[in-house]
């Protein structure tokens, strides 16, 4: 892991950490409008994961991230990461642990930010930033050759 890589990571928990406690405290049963249309504050609790799949499951809930996790990171040490893509990695672990440690610590996930042309989602700063760390992934992927050059036999550097 790099400094940059942790460094991100830490960022989004934080904002996520503190954007769910503002929400707990802040919000209650009411809705604030952001953006008529486009943006609602409303509060949320997720004891499933993407769109509350797996409700209920909470064993299968907190391995199965895990196990993603795991296996991200498996596939992307054989690679030489760049400053692109130890930001994105950044993104997608800092939303991992705000999202897994509060399923661990309360069994659900505070969520807060509405999109009221999609009334079937609701999000916070570690979905969020979980889809653009993958996304950023999926551009370098696409776009970024440069990014994916293996590590040769004598480069045993970590990402």
């Amino acid at each position: 892991m790099t400094v940059l890589m942790i460094a991100t990571a830490l960022l989004v928990l934080a904002l996520d950490v503190g954007t769910k406690v503002l929400a707990v405290n802040g919000l209650g049963a009411q809705s604030l409008t952001a953006i008529p249309g486009l943006l609602e504050l409303r509060l949320s609790y997720n004891d499933g994961i993407a769109l509350g799949m797996m409700s209920g499951q909470s064993f299968a809930i907190l391995l199965l991230p895990l196990a993603v996790v795991a296996g991200g990171w498996f596939l992307l040490r054989r690679y030489v990461s760049t400053y692109f893509t130890r930001a994105a990695i950044g993104l997608v672990l800092g939303g991992f642990l705000g999202n897994f440690l509060e399923r661990l610590w309360h069994g659900y996930v505070t969520d807060m930010i509405f999109f009221p042309f999609m009334p079937w989602f609701i999000c916070n700063i570690a979905d969020i930033t979980i889809c653009i760390g993958v996304c950023l992934l999926m551009i370098s992927l696409l776009f970024r050759p440069g990014d994916w050059r293996e590590k040769n036999a004598k480069d045993d550097s970590p990402c």
